[in-house]
């Protein structure tokens, strides 16, 4: 700390004074000691001015001087080195200064040229969109076409795979399963069910449709579509086209009924928790024609059970009853229905356009003759070989006011 102390007067006559600026530190050092020389000198020859107790003073007033001198010189010193330490972090944050701002250059244009080549990636991306929504758009509109085309054929060829009741006659077996053997490929009894379709088509009033023995005589009457008969009472002008063709379907219904299993349902609901015992009870009686029973499923409430016996000969034997009485308590409180469990699928199935290539179809026919009569009047006409006939195996005509339902069959021929 700089203390402002000043000098002391060594008399009334005369006192000394210290420069306090550092410019002048030396020069003062030198009249100071100059002074103090004359003092010391003057004290010799004249003791009544200054006694010794000044110079004391005098003295310790300098020592605190020199101490504030070498006190300011060091301070000067440190405030030197710091200005100096305070240059070279200013130059070091000008150059960190500099750098950074080359860098926030550089990172300003990468950033430009990411977001310009981001909106051109988005505006791509947007088209390609815009493209993909139409194709969507496309193909959601194909989509309803092609489902209601689906619906229309699903419609069209719709099979019912519950099959009639029917009486079936098995005219042969190809191949005989012993009923002892055992084994999971013994388990079922397969059956195979051929559709055969029939070609149909309405005749309507002035229809004829006749069928030749021969394909090439009917191909003959179809080259000349119209056709003059004469009917002696009058003559008539009819036009011959081929029958018109409908799609028809042909497959195989294949059948697998358990020998092991049957299925029973109208079950009552009046003991939900105990029927699983009283259907084992009831249709493991023997003098009801049952028998050890394997297991049973029963869903709670459905009113239906699947009930698989260790015997084969079982299942069948209950089945052929249709009707099961159920036991409880030594009593028939109801009968249920039983019946063979049986897996059904479909197999070959073939959509084909039959044709047929021995019948003609004649229209346009306006006549009031008989039925019979007229048909014989065709049927000469068209059998002789002047008017590019032949041999007629059928010939059906239908007058006016009616319509008929005619089936066509395999040729067999063709088989």
């Amino acid at each position: 700390m700089d203390q402002d102390i000043g000098p002391q007067p060594l008399s009334d006559e005369s006192c000394l004074s210290f420069p306090s600026t550092p410019t002048t530190e030396r020069i003062s050092r030198v009249e100071q000691s100059k002074e103090i020389t004359a003092i010391e000198d003057g004290s010799e020859n004249n003791d009544t001015c200054l006694n010794s107790e000044a110079i004391c003073q005098v003295r310790e007033e300098l020592e605190k001087w020199q101490m504030n001198i070498l006190k300011l010189e060091k301070e000067k010193s440190d405030l030197i080195c710091k200005r100096l330490d305070a240059e070279e972090k200013r130059k070091q944050a000008t150059n960190h200064l500099c750098q950074l701002n080359s860098e926030h250059d550089n990172y300003k244009d990468e950033f430009l040229k990411e977001a310009k080549s981001c909106q051109e990636m988005l505006q791509e991306k947007n088209q390609k969109y815009i493209k993909l929504k139409d194709q969507l758009v496309e193909l959601e509109n194909d989509l309803q076409r092609k489902q209601a085309l689906c619906d229309s054929l699903c419609t069209k060829f719709r099979i019912k795979l519950k099959l009639p009741e029917n009486n079936i006659k098995f005219i042969k077996s190809e191949q005989s399963v012993p009923v002892d053997q055992v084994g999971d490929e013994f388990l079922n009894v397969k059956c195979i069910y051929t559709i055969l379709p029939k070609m149909s088509v309405v005749l309507q009033n002035g229809q004829t449709l006749i069928t030749f023995e021969d394909e090439q005589v009917a191909s003959r009457i179809l080259k000349n579509a119209n056709h003059q008969i004469d009917l002696q009472s009058e003559k008539i002008q009819v036009k011959a086209q081929s029958i018109p063709s409908d799609t028809m379907q042909q497959f195989e219904i294949h059948l697998n009924i358990s020998m092991k299993k049957i299925r029973v349902s109208d079950i009552p609901n009046n003991l939900p928790e105990q029927m699983k015992d009283k259907l084992e009870i009831s249709f493991s009686k023997s003098s009801l024609g049952g028998g050890e029973v394997e297991s049973i499923k029963y869903p709670a409430s459905s009113g239906t059970a699947i009930i698989t016996f260790v015997e084969k000969r079982v299942a069948q034997r209950i089945a052929e009853r249709k009707q099961y009485p159920l036991v409880i308590n030594g009593k028939t409180t109801c009968w249920l229905t039983v019946e063979p469990v049986m897996g059904s699928y479909l197999k070959k199935f073939q959509i084909f356009n039959g044709v047929s290539k021995r019948s003609v179809l004649l229209s346009d026919i306006k006549s009031t003759m008989e039925e019979e009569e007229m048909q014989d009047k065709l049927k000469i006409h068209f059998q002789k070989p002047s008017k590019n006939g032949g041999e007629v195996e059928d010939i059906k005509y239908v007058p006016k006011d009616k319509h008929l339902l005619v089936y066509f069959e395999e040729d067999p021929a063709e088989k």
